[in-house]
């Protein structure tokens, strides 16, 4: 697991590692893997669980660039940041929902 030293937006594998597809999975692949991940943690069905609950946030962050072409062109190449991403957004709703 990532610490906030070393944000998963910055490693080139953390989002396929997280959703346990290749890089060069198709957006197809991508999708099926993520509602499959998503449905092992979702908080309703993992209630209680502060272990589902932060891969769960993993998973959704995850999609959130993977699903969208434009951000995984840039998480690809190593130039997508925090700030000009839905990464952030993704990340402050978990937390402010907490």
């Amino acid at each position: 697991l990532m610490s906030i030293e070393h944000p998963l937006y910055k490693s080139k594998s953390a989002y396929y590692d997280i959703l346990e597809v290749s890089p060069t999975a198709t957006h197809v692949q991508i999708k099926t893997a993520y509602y499959k991940q998503s449905f092992m943690y979702h908080p309703d069905k993992n209630a209680g669980s502060e272990e589902a609950a932060f891969r769960f946030s993993q998973i959704s962050e995850a999609y959130s660039v993977l699903g969208n072409k434009a951000l995984r062109r840039k998480y690809d190449r190593g130039i997508l940041s925090q700030c000009g991403s839905v990464v952030f957004l993704v990340v402050c709703v978990h937390f402010c929902m907490l």
